[in-house]
């Protein structure tokens, strides 16, 4: 995200925010898609990444007098947000079993011990390629 928003070059416009959110989510989405795991929508996942890059900017401008304790708990907890932002798996059933239904692709136990990882320690990975 701080990538696309990035000053460019002069006479170069760059991303809104919305719009890179929007690019982000639909990336980050198709990669967990590719994983075999079922993610909760665009839509929602791109409030989640505006809502953190807007935490990170207000944390970013403090003027370094405000910098106390307070900011220090401020930051603390958005580190703590921050690393569970990307849990964007779909935790409502219904709408997982839809999704299932609609890829015609189930969850196996790997996925969800993969989820789990991903929750957790992250030191498991999804393979480039898809084993049929």
């Amino acid at each position: 995200m701080l990538y696309l928003l990035r000053p460019r070059r002069t006479g170069q416009s760059q991303w809104s925010r919305s719009d890179a959110a929007n690019m982000l989510a639909s990336v980050l989405q198709e990669h967990w898609l590719f994983c075999n795991l079922y993610t909760i929508s665009t839509k929602n996942i791109k409030k989640h990444i505006i809502k953190l890059y807007e935490e990170f900017v207000k944390l970013l401008q403090t003027r370094e007098s405000r910098k106390n304790e307070s900011f220090d708990a401020k930051v603390l907890t958005f580190n703590e947000n921050s690393a569970a932002l990307f849990d964007i798996f779909c935790e409502d059933a219904c709408q997982r079993r839809k999704l299932e239904n609609f890829y015609d692709v189930k969850m196996m136990e790997t996925e969800w011990k993969f989820l789990e990882d991903q929750r957790s320690e992250r030191k498991m990975y999804c393979q480039d390629y898809v084993d049929t």
